[in-house]
């Protein structure tokens, strides 16, 4: 909220005001009774202004105001001040209620801001570990919840303390004595109250949490829908669901009957006390005992507008523990370290605005030196003494079986992972001291799983390139072998291809994102295993897409199909996280082992 300090100061203020004119409008009521029934104007006199005579100076300016009339326009007078008092209360009502509503959602915006542009700086090891539907539900329902949470009650963290604080003051200006006995009984009230607030923050937190993985279950299934229908697993999952929205319910339920019980027992407590007054107050007036009618009129009018408030706050704790569980998530979220970017951009001239990342140039080599690897949180070493190098505008071939560590080795060169020992180095520079934006334009990513998105098939290519002209996009497409079917589409570049380019085949998927790394123009280009999963006549296409993005390029290549990889410079053979044998393919082969195996088993299946 700090940015919102003008703001809030603009809301205190209006909210003062309208508290004000709510203790007039209510200080002329009691005179509105005593209008009503006293037929003489009641003659006071000119008091000594000190704080112990506070009540008999604002019973002096009362009469001041409503002046020595006849009983009927002494009526009108009072009904005059106080349709004013109720007219100026609810204009600053909607004016406090304007800032209230612009701070809320302005802050919540910020919030939601800051998370998402955190989560885009959050490293890929904490993506492995967090449900997607985590990460959705701390975006969308935990900053809502906050928003909720805020909306109902910001506006009355300013008002209803003040309104308690004034009325509270009120009453000790009609009646010391009287008000100190009957608000022994509050500390008990705020004890019960925040005891309530703790249950259902600790609660609110646990609805979340369910909720979160609700949202998990249904992401899952819903990306997966395919799958769930080929293997008929349609009741598995609905069952799965069902049981963790019973969770989730059961959650709600508790924590929602534990926070009604805050009000019923605010409400309970002020009747006890009100009993209390009617009883002992209404003694004092029919005995003469020093309180007179219109004074307790008026000490009644304030102690019952006290409930309100009062009410009010015990609701508004309970509302804001719920708004403070999902803060918990959403802090946690944006407490968690963020990728190590090691050398800063530097920044302009001015001081203000960061001038862009330099690039990094790549002239000779890349090289990996004694390098292993642990995925964070995990004991078992996944890479172990990994070295070789890669000179520019060569091609390097990693394959090994599944789970070899192929895919992680090429992770950790953009800096997805950050090493666990050793070093890897481009043109003999540490890539953990390189800035990593600048780091991550030097390469080029085609993968297996190619991910696009829910847009044009020109902004999928050129995404990463925002100002790339028509002609550049189109040259891309041709080179990867996209354009023969671009342009039969209705709208050829234009296509909106659906979430994750559900709307073309995997083929096609696959070339409009090599078409996209083409557009991008990166010296180093990194292939993960980019055809294993098409059918013949597209990987043909693709791999001929392939060849042409590989011209003039340092390319690193995970191969499932050996085929693809025999004019590689070097081929590297991975086992059990380590390099078992290096070489071109002649070598491998004549070397009559591990790669040799892979090979004979392919060309048996061939």
């Amino acid at each position: 909220m700090r940015p919102y300090v003008a703001l809030i100061v603009i809301a205190l203020v209006l909210a003062l005001f309208t508290v004000a004119f709510e203790g007039l409008s209510l200080w002329f009521s009691a005179s509105l009774v005593q209008t009503i029934f006293s037929h003489e104007a009641p003659v006071v006199s000119k008091p000594e202004y000190t704080l112990s005579n506070a009540n008999n100076v604002l019973k002096y300016w009362t009469s001041e105001a409503i002046g020595s009339r006849e009983p009927m326009a002494a009526l009108q007078m009072v009904c005059a001040l106080m349709s004013l008092s109720f007219l100026l209360k609810n204009v600053f009502i909607y004016l406090k209620g304007l800032a209230m509503t612009r701070l809320n959602l302005s802050v919540v915006r910020d919030m939601r801001n800051q998370l998402f542009t955190h989560a885009l700086t959050l490293p890929v090891s904490y993506y492995d570990r967090t449900k997607s539907g985590n990460v959705v539900s701390l975006v969308v329902n935990d900053v809502s919840n906050i928003n909720n949470s805020m909306t109902g009650t910001f506006d009355k963290i300013l008002v209803e303390p003040m309104r308690l604080l004034f009325f509270v003051c009120t009453l000790f200006v009609i009646n010391y004595k009287f008000t100190l006995a009957i608000f022994v009984i509050f500390p008990v009230l705020g004890y019960l109250i925040t005891l309530i607030g703790r249950t259902v923050r600790r609660r609110s937190k646990r609805v979340m949490e369910h909720l979160a993985a609700l949202l998990s279950i249904l992401h899952e299934t819903v990306s997966g829908v395919r799958i769930v229908k080929i293997f008929g697993t349609q009741g598995h999952e609905a069952a799965k669901f069902k049981d963790e929205n019973n969770r989730f319910i059961r959650q709600s339920f508790r924590s929602n009957y534990v926070g009604a019980l805050a009000s019923p027992i605010t409400e309970v407590m002020g009747v006890v006390v009100v009993v209390i007054l009617l009883w002992y107050g209404g003694s004092q007036v029919l005995s003469s005992g020093g309180f007179g009618a219109e004074d307790f009129t008026r000490f009644l009018v304030f102690l019952f507008s006290i409930f309100t408030p009062l009410k009010e706050i015990s609701r508004l704790n309970t509302t804001l523990q719920s708004g403070f569980a999902s803060a918990d998530r959403v802090f946690a979220a944006l407490d968690s370290p963020v990728e190590k970017t090691a050398v800063e951009p530097p920044v302009s001239n001015n001081g203000e605005t960061p001038a862009p990342p330099a690039p990094i140039p790549f002239n000779n080599k890349i090289e990996f030196q004694n390098v292993g690897f642990n995925y964070p949180g995990c004991a078992e070493t996944v890479l172990k003494d990994i070295s070789f190098e890669i000179k520019k505008g060569s091609i390097a071939a990693l394959v090994g079986s599944s789970g070899s560590g192929k895919s992680t080795t090429l992770d950790l060169l953009p800096r997805f992972y950050d090493i666990t020992d050793g070093k890897i180095a481009i043109d003999g520079r540490d890539t953990r001291e390189m800035n990593l934006a600048s780091l991550r334009k030097l390469f080029g990513i085609v993968a297996q799983e190619t991910f696009l998105f829910n847009d044009t098939i020109s902004a999928n290519i050129a995404y990463g390139l925002q100002n790339a002209d028509k002609d550049s996009i189109v040259a891309a497409a041709v080179a990867a072998n996209a354009w023969e079917f671009i342009e039969k589409l209705p709208n050829g570049l234009d296509t909106v291809i659906g979430e994750r380019g559900v709307m073309l085949s995997g083929g096609q998927r696959q070339r409009l994102s090599i078409a996209r790394a083409l557009l991008l123009n990166p010296p180093i280009l990194i292939l993960d295993e980019a055809t294993s999963s098409l059918d013949t006549e597209s990987e043909r296409l693709v791999q001929a897409a392939i060849n042409n993005v590989m011209e003039n390029r340092t390319v690193l290549v995970v191969a499932h199909r050996l085929s693809t990889i025999r004019h590689a410079d070097q081929i590297l053979v991975l086992e059990a996280g380590k390099i078992v044998e290096r070489g071109t393919h002649n070598e491998l082969l004549a070397m009559n082992n591990r790669y040799k195996y892979f090979y004979d088993i392919q060309f048996a299946n061939g």
